[in-house]
C-alpha cells in the first residue's frame, strides 16, 4: 500500500516537472522604442517589437513598451 502511494506521488511530481518545463516566452523591454508608451502608442510599440523580431508588443502602466515572445 505504501509503495502504491509513493508511486502515485512520484508520478505526479514527475508530470508537474515535465509539464512545467515547457519553453516559456516572457516579455522584455523594447531596445528601440523611445519615449513614453501610452495606450494610444500601442500600434507603434507593436510595430517596433515586430521589427525587433518579436511576436508583438504592448504598453505597460509604467509607460514602457514591452515586446512579447522574448
Amino acid at each position: 500500500m505504501v509503495q502504491i502511494k509513493f508511486l502515485i506521488a512520484l508520478s505526479a511530481v514527475l508530470m508537474l516537472i515535465f509539464l512545467g518545463a515547457e519553453e516559456s516566452h516572457a516579455d522584455c523591454l523594447s531596445g528601440r522604442y523611445r519615449g513614453s508608451c501610452a495606450v494610444w502608442h500601442r500600434k507603434k510599440c507593436r510595430d517596433i517589437c515586430q521589427r525587433e523580431g518579436r511576436t508583438s508588443g504592448h504598453c505597460s502602466p509604467s509607460l514602457k513598451c514591452w515586446c512579447e515572445g522574448c
